[in-house]
């Protein structure tokens, strides 16, 4: 009974030991120093076909719900889809009305080199103090950008906005 006990202890110590610990390695950035970002964008609204090396995919969180309108957090995101890498292009508050042309902001905005702008769906920007490197209004003018910004509030706020 004795050499029982002992190799049900130690395989509850080994499976113990290897269910902690862990075997992935963590996600990398993706450098975007020497990436035109534009540039790519560009040339995806001109094809048919998405650029095969880059993804472009917004998510959205939210921020505050108000009076006739919520805010959200969007964040801009560039994934490599050969490695997997990825990296925050532009964040920012937008003001989501719940019917188009019906906000009243109630905001301080932040000034920054970026324009800050109404969507062409209503949307108005109100700015984040924590932003990427390039302007969210200047990503939400190509069509992929927009349109999964479109497809990330619809989902987070139970929406159905046509793109």
């Amino acid at each position: 009974m004795k050499p029982l006990k002992n190799i049900a202890f130690i395989a509850v110590l080994l499976i113990g030991i290897f269910s902690f610990s862990k075997s992935e390695k963590p996600k990398t950035t993706l450098n975007i120093d020497d990436i035109n970002v534009l540039e790519i964008l560009s040339k995806q609204d001109l094809s048919c076909r998405p650029n095969a090396d880059f993804l472009f995919y917004v998510e959205s969180s939210l921020v505050k719900k108000s009076r006739g309108f919520n805010t959200v957090n969007a964040r801009v995101y560039m994934v490599d889809r050969s490695t997997g890498q990825y990296n925050l292009l532009a964040s920012e508050n937008v003001a989501v009305p719940f019917h188009k042309d019906m906000i009243a902001l109630d905001y301080e905005i932040t000034t920054r080199e970026c324009e800050m702008t109404s969507l062409e769906n209503g949307d108005k920007i109100v700015g984040n103090a924590s932003s990427g490197n390039y302007c969210f209004s200047e990503l939400m003018k190509n069509e992929i950008v927009y349109n999964s910004y479109i497809n990330s509030t619809n989902k987070l706020l139970h929406l159905n906005r046509s793109i």
